[in-house]
């Protein structure tokens, strides 16, 4: 079957493994463990909400929070309004209740998604800082170019070192300017 939230393909085998194993879950412990995962809370939590359930190991818990989050996710990636991701979460055999609150998730998540992804969706790296220096020892007509980046997704910050030959130098540059070029001439749009 074809699902919207699935870019209008079939749920992932072990999407609906964890979708099932969830839907043994009282509704209210159900939108208390969702509204966890929204949330960003610790997943020492999730432990402590699925405690007393028969998804109490830490494999079945980190189960858990993944399924939620990769739906969620899903349903924003692939413009899945609320009303349609429940209508799918259905056909898949997720009692109403936890489809519903999916639904809701995903509706109120939404606005915060697509803030997200205008100010960093196209985004691997964001280049904070680069430096150029001579080359170490022992290398001809090369300088050493250091390259600082964040990783929007990790929030980690990198250290790249290259060491080009000044041959090349040029030749980057104009990529560069020709590349800048091309996204202004998109931003005028």
């Amino acid at each position: 079957m074809k699902f919207k939230f699935c870019s209008d393909g079939d749920c992932p085998l072990w999407a609906l493994a964890a979708l099932h194993a969830l839907s043994s879950l009282p509704a209210p412990l159900f939108r208390n463990l969702l509204h966890h995962v929204v949330e960003e809370q610790p997943d020492d939590g999730i432990m402590e909400i699925l405690k007393d359930t028969n998804l109490s190991s830490r494999e079945e818990c980190a189960r858990a929070a993944a399924v939620l989050r990769w739906t969620l996710r899903q349903a924003h990636r692939c413009a899945c309004s609320g009303v349609q991701l429940a209508r799918d979460l259905l056909v898949l055999g997720v009692p109403r209740a936890h489809a519903a609150a999916l639904a809701e998730a995903a509706d109120n998540t939404r606005d915060a998604y697509e803030a997200h992804i205008k100010t960093s969706g196209f985004m691997v790296n964001k280049v904070t800082d680069v430096f150029a220096s001579p080359a170490p020892e022992g290398t001809v007509d090369s300088i050493k170019l250091t390259i600082k980046s964040d990783e929007v997704f990790a929030g980690e910050q990198n250290t790249t070192d290259l060491i080009i030959d000044k041959t090349q130098i040029k030749d980057l540059l104009e990529e560069l300017k020709y590349v800048y070029k091309k996204m202004d001439e998109i931003d005028m749009e």
